[in-house]
């Protein structure tokens, strides 16, 4: 318990308003709305400059890191483009999309707070460990596979208002 209460206490201050929108940005997910799809990519590229972060801020050898954040963002986008439900609903005339609401960017909010909190701690704790190549492949492939999960959605979203509307189902007005 005291490990916990001292790693809390020595959070940086600017931490918790950051903890604070990014739990914003995936909880404005849970519901159903009308979107426009710019402020849509805000999430995922904080997730990706987060990912990105992760490798330059690394002095181990990134030889297996970077094939393995190329390949973890694969898997993830595949996955979150698996994630997007079909009753996504364009409305072009707007520049929008109407978006079922999903917990998906919630949790992966959740699992990208607790990565990064985490390395903060353990590299905070044991600066050392910076070089270690094992850890770094782990964490750059976990938040790149992270970041896939959002991008993947993302681009299923701009998949799904680009493409013509089925005959008599045309995208709202």
């Amino acid at each position: 318990m005291t490990a916990i209460v001292e790693a809390i206490a020595h959070t940086p201050p600017w931490v918790w308003p950051l903890f604070l929108l990014m739990l914003w940005l995936g909880a404005r997910n849970l519901a159903t709305r009308e979107r426009p799809l710019a402020p849509m990519f805000v999430l995922p590229a904080i997730v990706l400059i987060l990912g990105l972060v992760t490798l330059a801020t690394s002095s181990a050898d990134l030889t297996l890191v970077i094939p393995a954040f190329v390949v973890s963002l694969a898997i993830g986008a595949a996955i979150g483009w698996n994630l997007v439900p079909g009753n996504v609903v364009p409305v072009r005339e707007r520049g929008r999309v109407v978006v079922p609401g999903s917990v998906a960017p919630l949790l992966v909010v959740i699992a990208v707070l607790i990565l990064r909190y985490a390395m903060g701690y353990i590299y905070g704790r044991w600066p050392e460990l910076r070089r270690d190549p094992a850890l770094t492949l782990e964490f750059g492939a976990t938040g790149a596979l992270l970041a896939g999960i959002v991008w993947g959605r993302m681009l299923r979203f701009v998949q799904i208002y680009r493409r013509p509307s089925p005959a008599g189902r045309p995208g709202r007005t």
